[in-house]
């Protein structure tokens, strides 16, 4: 602690006041830098403040608060205050890095001792400007670092607290005054709460706090005061579950909100013992940490020899470890494949700090080993020289190597990073909002949009395009809906306060769960009715059940498809032109970034002395996330696009757009399957229906027919056609599947299977008259179709039930009749048949077969029973009789049997023999009504007025009431009790 006659060296220039310019520098750097609206890295923060995400803020309680003024500010505001708000935190941060780097001390080698005699050893002089200078430089151009300075994400603001910890031990080092270690301490206890980075570097700390306060540390008193302010910093973790609890918009229990923020920190902790996790923080740390680890050590002269050339021999090791250092952290500022880029998913900020941290140190150590001369002292009046005499030379090259060094890396850190930071704050974004919203309806709509990543639930564009509405000050006329949230009644409220004017409240205010698909699709088609519907991608579900998409660039118009036809319209060329027009102008503006983004980097070719040096230093590829995001989403619509040309015949066009989408997305592999295919249709080449090779190997990442239809847009190749429409099918999405073998149909006419799944769409929609004429060919011309009396079953059994749906019975039993003539052993086949015409009351038709089959199989329990039931309906009750006795005959114990004989007794007046069947039912079945019934209708026929009554009394305690035979049964029983 510096004591009353000593100058506090802290009040010099380098610690006072180079640090503030130094953040002076940088925060212009970045006002001119900086990101004026949103991108990815800030998207989810803007959407947060600008309340335009609908869930509970459960994480970053010291992110809530700073940006807790941010909510008063204006939607269209928020983007460019937040980025603002952010490079002052990675400012400040940067302040508190030239600090902390001008309060190091370089007294850690003998020959530093020899040549720093000031307070504290803090360089002096000169050389005392240049450590905290370069250190800022690197950290502060670093690509992360200037990412996350011009757009707000939260790191800077979490980074800046991490060096106010570290700047109030380095400053406790010096002065030892308690409230800075108290301060530390409920900082990272809040910081824990915050961001789980405070929990990985928590052992850090501990080693940090061991070094300042050595034997102290063990004290009892301040590790129980270390622990309460730790502890008391924590509290932090109740306060967004709290405020989650008591805002009313979520019935949420305090431990169900607090869980996820305590889980992430354990699943940290966890997350450690992963290979992979752990392989990359060990290759991050060592570049990163160790240098700092080193710095913390206080070295001896030497390592038991203590002649000169023991003395000569450990200096010249710290020089070269030192330059290892140093090297090692500069190259690392890079994103080499060991450095803190690797470190996905790890505080990259973080690390980059200490590795500025030991570049400020190195560079101080340099200047102050090579660029000053030893000190004499009483205990040592004639100090080793560094070097030999004939090397000193050597002294001021390495002074001058050092600026050097710093000069030519920070050049080629801005060269490579100042593009990268120029297209990443560039108006990618913005134009694909902008494209979007030019072609939205002038009245407004309703705006739905799917999440980008259905397995991690991202709407990604919902709220860029939410913003970007808020930017046009439009976003009270589009209400936008995410499908996915739509599932969800606390959405569904969120929505109705948003948009109170335009989104009813169809949800209890206590409703927490989902939503079934049902009520929202009874919803939106409720709105169409009033409102104008607009999809923001193409999509496929149960939605388009009822509406197809009507492209208008990127924004489809959702219109009601036709009942008649279940199938969308023609392209219509009005439509067609606008449409064109559109892409042409989009594709030539887009392109050009989109390509350069995706262009991987040739390690042979360079152009200058940067460049050669950036790949040699084996820097990891950057590329436009924006670019590349955006480019996936212009690639599907396109694809959708040229799809609907391609169906419309326009073939040259079609193939363009094709091309296009698969150069603004190499991924998008339906794109390449239907630019192939259009070289078919175009050369004329015969086709065919395989299914063969159709597989998911084709998809690459996609593994699932969905995600690949939702990421790529449809196909447009006749096998891929037919399978789609086949998982349409399956999962009873009807009408889109119709459209699907529509396609397949008009390329390949002679195809019956869809033909066949054709009919089966429109027998199920009831048109049976479209579903007639998709089988005409194949019933009329049997031969074109490869059909022939063993294999054309199905197509007749379906042809009569769309004759018998159009109540044309004779021509559908004919049909039945005929194929059941022409298999009669296909038992399958008699059952579906009898089936049909059971169903249709045509119980004449349905006996034939039946007898056909007892003819071969007299004693057939099934077709027995079938014989029976056909004879009540048609009124031969006597052959019903003997069908069911023999039926009772060979297996006793048949109920219903037993009841239709009882009621075929009833009918043809045997009341006794009805009696008897019908009591033995009562036995094993007290409570049945029809038993009942029947029991009365007896007694009171052979005037068994108690009996009857107490029968008729328990059909009316257990029969449905709201039926002809109820009310009958009620006033026979009045009758029969008489006035």
């Amino acid at each position: 602690m510096a004591n009353e006659t000593q100058k506090d060296p802290r009040k010099q220039f380098a610690p006072l006041i180079l640090p503030w310019l130094m953040g002076a520098v940088m925060l212009a750097i970045y006002w001119f830098t900086l990101n004026r609206w949103i991108n990815l890295l800030n998207l989810g923060q803007v959407a947060t403040v600008s309340g335009l995400v609908w869930q509970p803020q459960l994480f970053g309680p010291l992110t809530y608060l700073a940006t807790l003024p941010f909510h008063w500010l204006s939607p269209a505001k928020v983007p460019v205050a937040l980025n603002l708000f952010s490079a002052v935190c990675g400012a400040l941060t940067l302040v508190l890095l030239a600090r902390s780097v001008a309060l190091l001390p370089q007294d850690r080698t003998e020959p530093q001792r020899q040549r720093e005699r000031s307070d504290f050893a803090f360089l002096t002089g000169w050389p005392a400007y240049f450590p905290p200078v370069v250190a800022v430089l690197f950290a502060g151009l670093q690509l992360s670092f200037w990412q996350h300075s011009t757009n707000f994400t939260g790191e800077t603001l979490d980074l800046l607290l991490f060096a106010a910890i570290i700047w109030q031990l380095l400053e406790y080092r010096l002065d030892e005054r308690p409230w800075r270690m108290t301060a530390a301490m409920l900082a990272y206890g809040a910081g824990i709460a915050e961001n789980w980075m405070f929990v990985a570097f928590f052992p850090l700390l501990l080693m940090m706090i061991i070094w300042l306060k050595r034997l102290e540390f063990f004290s009892i008193r301040f590790l129980v005061r270390a622990v309460l302010c730790g502890l008391a910093g924590m509290l932090f973790f109740l306060l967004l579950p709290l405020q989650a609890k008591f805002s009313g918009n979520f019935q949420i229990g305090l431990w169900e909100a607090l869980r996820p923020a305590i889980r992430t920190d354990w699943q940290v902790v966890k997350a450690l013992k992963i290979s992979g996790i752990r392989h990359n923080l060990l290759m991050a740390s060592l570049s990163t940490l160790l240098p700092v680890f080193l710095m913390t050590l206080r070295w001896s002269s030497s390592f038991g020899d203590n002649s000169r050339i023991g003395t000569a021999l450990s200096s010249t090791m710290f020089h070269f470890m030192s330059a290892a250092v140093f090297t090692v952290c500069v190259w690392g500022m890079f994103d080499p494949p060991f450095g803190a880029g690797i470190a996905t998913g790890l505080p990259g900020l973080t690390l980059y700090y200490f590795a500025a941290l030991s570049i400020g140190y190195s560079c101080g150590y340099f200047l102050l080993v090579f660029g000053k001369k030893p000190v004499p002292t009483r205990r040592d009046p004639k100090p080793l020289p560094l070097l030999p005499k004939n090397l000193m030379w050597l002294c001021p090259v390495v002074v001058a190597g050092t600026f050097l060094a710093a000069a030519i890396t920070l050049g080629t850190l801005v060269y490579r990073n100042a593009p990268i930071i120029r297209e990443t704050n560039g108006d990618t974004l913005l134009k694909f909002a902008q494209f979007t919203t030019q072609n939205l309806p002038k009245g407004g709509a309703f705006l739905l949009v799917d999440s980008d990543n259905p397995l991690q639930n991202q709407p990604f564009r919902s709220l860029i395009l939410q913003a970007a509405l808020e930017r046009e000050g439009r976003a009270a006329d589009f209400p936008v809906l995410d499908t996915q949230s739509l599932n969800w009644a606390p959405y569904h409220r969120y929505l109705h306060d948003r948009y109170p004017k335009k989104w009813p409240l169809t949800v209890k205010p206590t409703d927490m769960g989902a939503v079934s698909p049902l009520g929202n699709f009874e919803l939106l088609n409720s709105l169409a009715r009033s409102n104008t519907l607009c999809y923001l991608n193409p999509s496929y579900g149960y939605y388009f059940e009822k509406f197809y998409q009507e492209p208008h660039g990127l924004v489809y118009a959702m219109k009601l498809r036709s009942e008649e036809t279940l199938l969308p319209p023609p392209l219509d060329k009005n439509l067609a032109a606008e449409n064109e027009k559109f892409w042409s102008h989009v594709v030539e503006t887009v392109r050009p970034g989109i390509k350069t983004a995706l262009k991987k980097p040739d390690p042979i070719v360079h152009k200058n002395f940067p460049q050669w040096l950036i790949m040699r230093l084996h820097a990891l590829p950057t590329a436009s996330a924006e670019a590349i995001f955006t480019g996936m989403f212009y690639s599907r619509s396109l694809n959708d696009w040229g799809v609907q040309l391609q169906r419309a015949g326009e073939l040259d066009p079609a193939a363009a757009r094709f091309t296009a989408a698969k150069e603004l997305n190499p991924d998008n592999v339906i794109a390449d399957i239907n630019l192939a295919f259009n070289q078919t249709l175009r050369a004329g080449t015969p086709m065919e229906v395989d299914l063969s090779h159709v597989n998911a190997d084709q998809f690459g990442k996609y593994r699932n027919w969905n995600s690949v239809l939702n990421a790529n847009g449809p196909f447009d190749e006749i096998s891929f056609n037919f399978t789609t429409g086949f998982q349409f099918m399956q999962n009873g999405l009807f009408r889109q599947a119709a459209q699907e073998f529509t396609r397949v149909r008009q390329l390949v006419p002679d195809n019956l299977d869809a033909r066949l799944e054709l009919a089966q769409i429109y027998l199920f929609n009831h048109l049976p008259d479209r579903a007639l004429e998709a089988l005409h060919d194949p019933l009329t011309r049997p031969v074109r179709f490869g059909l022939n009396e063993n294999n054309s079953t199905g197509l007749n059994i379906l042809a009569a039930a769309i004759h018998f749906q159009k109540n044309e019975a004779d021509d559908g039993g004919r049909l039945l009749d005929l194929e059941v003539a022409r298999h009669p052993d296909d038992d399958t086949l008699r059952t579906a048949a009898t089936q049909a015409y059971f169903m249709r009351g045509l119980y004449t038709n349905a006996l034939r077969i039946i007898n056909g089959k007892l003819a071969r199989s007299p004693d057939d329990l099934q077709w027995l029973f079938g014989k029976g039931y056909a004879c009540i309906q048609t009124g031969d009750f006597e052959s019903a009789i003997a069908a069911m006795t023999r039926v009772l005959t060979i297996q006793t114990n048949d109920a219903a049997a037993r009841f239709n004989r009882a009621l075929a007794y009833l009918n043809v007046g045997q009341l006794d023999s009805a009696r008897a069947d019908y009591g033995q039912l009562q036995t094993t079945y007290t409570n049945a009504y029809q038993v009942a019934y029947g029991l009365g209708d007896i007694a009171a026929r052979q005037h068994h007025t108690n009996e009857a009554v107490r029968n008729f009394k328990l059909y009316l305690a257990n029969a449905p009431t709201n039926t002809p035979e109820f009310k009958t049964v009620r006033e026979r029983l009045e009758q029969l009790r008489g006035p």
